[in-house]
């Protein structure tokens, strides 16, 4: 029984023969000898399934990349099917620049120690890739390099890309699109050099960089992003202003025509906001403040019409601007009043000169003005004016020129009279006040600042001099004293006396300093 038992165990064992033969594993896709098409995606990964390996098994798969060590084309593991086949993701990114040719060798390893499986049979395998993973010509910017700080407005881009292909270089531009600062063309060595501009940058910007890319139906498409600054702003900044169109308005036509505002230096294109408040800071209610205001698209500037609502009062008013996305702030000031009194532009006083000595009884005073108006004219002993006399002026010591028939300027803005004087020390100074149809000062009319102060010396000439009728003397009014150029200012209380006496009012403008603040 023993020896039958081993004779029929034998030839059972003999007739089954190996466990199991070594065999090849069997690529499908891409099928050997064919081309896959790569140019979409990342070139250099390929899928790859096929049959034929156990399910034990990761594929190894390397390939020639023409030196004396294949490359890996598998970095991970191996998806098994449940019909046998297989599926990896395969790199073949390190092939020489230009290669498209993939010729690979095909086995198994355990995928759990790694070592290789005797039972599949090592091949090789080859098929053809559309576009080289790594171009023959690959596409480069070499200047300028990402961190640079390019000393030029308009530099010029140079690299590498696929012959004959186009290049072209892109930025973000002032109204946050993008615009192209330069194309070119690679030569057939696939050299570019790209002259740019930048002109659509915002006012004052040193840029971020731009992007450049190649394309062409016969070679890869590629993209660049380049980080890079300008030394200086291709285009210079704009300095940031405000005005206000008047500047004082009446309640009337502060709710109707409004204050016309004019800034620059804002970020082209951006929303700007307007808030008024007044005096005390609280935000006032405008009129049609519906809609969204921006600056223009090509340098920022902003132009609007602030109108108040019917319940604006008399107050002086802040207007301020901010530009929503440059964070930029303007403001000016305005004032609304009850009434608005233009005065007339200020005389000035030419002659005589400050310190000058005259000679003789009469005295030449001449000097400049606005055209259509009368100079009234004060000729005065500085200790009058100055507040320390307290007697009224002697006779031939005093000058006034009469409302009824003030110095007229002429056409072309000239004024002079001769005044009969006695020898002395004396200052002189001027208003110009606006004229009825007779030529007398208009009372209810504007008169203007007074004008520069003129002190001068009068000696008596050497042969006697000619009788001198002075002016009648007039009361000194009291309380004011000469302190040089200020509106109450004593020298200039005596040329007013006729006309205050007469009804003449003089309004005082308010002004406000035009206030400017900027934000970076």
């Amino acid at each position: 029984m023993p020896t039958a038992l081993a004779l029929a165990l034998g030839g059972v064992l003999l007739a089954a023969g190996p466990a199991s033969a070594a065999a090849p594993v069997t690529v499908t896709s891409p099928a050997p000898g064919s081309t896959y098409d790569n140019s979409a995606g990342l070139p250099q990964v390929v899928p790859i399934t096929g049959t034929g390996l156990p399910a034990a098994d990761d594929l190894v798969l390397t390939y020639d990349i023409g030196t004396d060590t294949p490359a890996r084309a598998l970095f991970s593991g191996t998806t098994h099917n449940d019909d046998g086949s297989f599926f990896v993701n395969a790199n073949f990114g390190q092939l020489p620049p230009g290669e498209t040719t993939v010729v690979a060798d095909v086995s198994g390893a355990d995928r759990q120690t790694g070592i290789v499986d005797p039972e599949v049979t090592p091949s090789t395998y080859s098929f053809e890739l559309a576009v080289a993973p790594n171009p023959a010509s690959p596409f480069t910017v070499t200047y300028p390099g990402t961190g640079t700080v390019v000393d030029t407005t308009t530099p010029v881009f140079t690299g590498t890309a696929q012959p004959g292909s186009t290049v072209t270089v892109t930025y973000g531009n002032k109204n946050l699109g993008n615009s192209t600062a330069g194309t070119g063309i690679a030569d057939p060595a696939g050299n570019y050099s790209i002259p740019t501009t930048f002109l659509d940058l915002a006012p004052g910007s040193l840029g971020t960089g731009a992007n450049v890319t190649q394309s062409n139906p016969d070679a890869q498409v590629g993209r660049l992003s380049v980080n890079f600054t300008f030394a200086q702003a291709p285009v210079p900044a704009i300095v940031p202003t405000v005005t206000a169109t008047p500047r004082e308005v009446t309640l009337d036509e502060a709710a109707t025509t409004g204050v016309a505002i004019a800034a620059t230096g804002f970020s082209p294109g951006e929303e700007v906001t307007t808030v008024v408040t007044d005096s005390a800071g609280t935000v006032v209610e405008l009129a049609d403040r519906e809609l969204n205001y921006y600056a223009d698209d090509n340098v920022g500037a902003y132009a609007d019409t602030v109108v108040f609502a019917d319940s604006v009062v008399a107050d002086d008013y802040t207007i301020t601007l901010t530009g929503v996305r440059s964070g930029i702030v303007l403001a000016v000031d305005v004032t609304v009043a009850d009434e608005v009194v233009v005065l007339t532009p200020t005389p000035v006083i030419t002659s005589p000169t400050e310190g000058q000595v005259l000679t003789g009884g009469t005295v030449v005073v001449s000097g400049t003005g606005p055209v259509g108006t009368g100079i009234v004219l004060t000729v005065a002993d500085p200790s009058f004016l100055d507040g320390t006399a307290t007697e009224l002026p002697a006779e031939g010591h005093f000058y006034l020129t009469d409302a009824a028939d003030p110095i007229l300027v002429d056409d072309e803005g000239n004024w002079t009279v001769s005044v009969e004087l006695l020898p002395g020390e004396y200052v002189t100074q001027a208003i110009a006040a606006e004229l009825n149809a007779d030529g007398s000062v208009d009372e209810a009319g504007g008169v203007s600042e007074f004008s520069n102060t003129v002190a001068f010396s009068l000696i008596a000439a050497a042969a006697a001099p000619s009788v001198v009728t002075p002016a009648a003397p007039v009361a000194r009014p009291a309380g004011l004293a000469y302190t040089g150029t200020e509106a109450t200012q004593g020298v200039v209380a005596a040329a007013l006396m006729l006309l205050v006496g007469a009804g003449l009012l003089v309004a005082t403008r308010r002004r406000r300093a035009l206030s400017v603040t900027s934000a970076d």
